[in-house]
């Protein structure tokens, strides 16, 4: 096994959703070689094992955990699996989410439900029995002192920079992103008092297969050539560029480690300067 990259994650227990593909897989990635078990929590199982086997090369061993994450039923399972073979929980990102392209006067309660399912009531049970767990594994001694010394637990959500202000064709997404930025206020000071740190990132355009989808979806809706509209996307962000997963890890990472012990509630934009609220 390759030595991780540096020790800042050392012996930690991590649980990652969507890990499978994506940005998920890339902080998935960054938080295994910097020394932490990685518990893949990925809807898609093939996509699940794929990427345990890849994290289990590069440092310590990875977990494929298969999940539909809007199942509370299964979140708590889940919790019970991990905590039964690593003892512990240490860091949740909540990074699993869907999407859909559909201009808001066309929005169906179908297409509502689909995304609010995942994106909020998934993300806000993952937080809720998650921390439950971290709370439990507190000394008694400090729970009764009234404050914890250090922290006791990182939440890392992912909203967006849909979430910082509307979006005409991705309206119920945009809803569902802007509520996982509240929930992580809500849930920043809920966990305060025991040290449990909770942030969200917001990332822009990323070059993953949801913003492909994007790319194709709205191509098609305006009369485009393939990769015209993730061009004309990417001249408007400062930086110029899209990001790629590690630039979106790279934040999570700093966010789950010690030196954010001071930080919770915020929501972080890493967008190349999209959004600057």
């Amino acid at each position: 096994m390759p030595a991780p990259v540096s020790g800042r994650h050392q012996g930690k227990i991590a649980i990652v959703t969507g890990a499978g593909q994506g940005i998920g897989r890339g902080v998935a990635k960054r938080l295994t070689q910097e020394g932490a078990h990685v518990v893949v929590a990925e809807y898609v199982e093939q996509n699940a094992r794929e990427a345990a086997e890849e994290l289990s090369s590069v440092g310590p061993e990875a977990l494929a955990y298969p999940i539909d994450i809007g199942d509370v039923a299964q979140i708590e399972k889940m919790i019970s699996d991990v905590v039964d073979k690593f003892g512990r929980i240490d860091m949740l990102v909540n990074n699993a989410g869907v999407n859909k392209t559909t201009w808001m006067l066309d929005v169906t309660p179908d297409d509502w439900d689909f995304v609010a399912r995942v994106n909020q009531k998934g993300v806000f049970f993952a937080i809720q029995r998650v921390a439950r767990q971290m709370i439990a594994q507190i000394p008694q001694e400090v729970i009764d002192s009234g404050r914890a010394p250090h922290s006791y637990g990182k939440i890392v959500n992912f909203s967006s920079v849909a979430g910082r202000s509307g979006r005409p064709y991705s309206a119920e997404y945009s809803a569902s992103k802007w509520a996982v930025i509240s929930m992580t206020q809500s849930a920043a000071l809920a966990l305060a008092p025991y040290n449990i740190n909770v942030n969200a990132v917001c990332p822009g355009l990323v070059h993953t297969p949801m913003w492909d989808y994007i790319d194709a979806t709205q191509a098609e809706r305006f009369g485009m050539k393939s990769g015209e509209w993730m061009a004309s996307s990417i001249e408007k962000i400062p930086l110029k560029r899209a990001a790629l997963p590690e630039d979106i890890a790279a934040a999570v990472s700093f966010l789950c480690s010690e030196d954010s012990d001071y930080i919770t509630g915020q929501a972080l934009n890493v967008d190349g300067g999209i959004e600057m609220n």
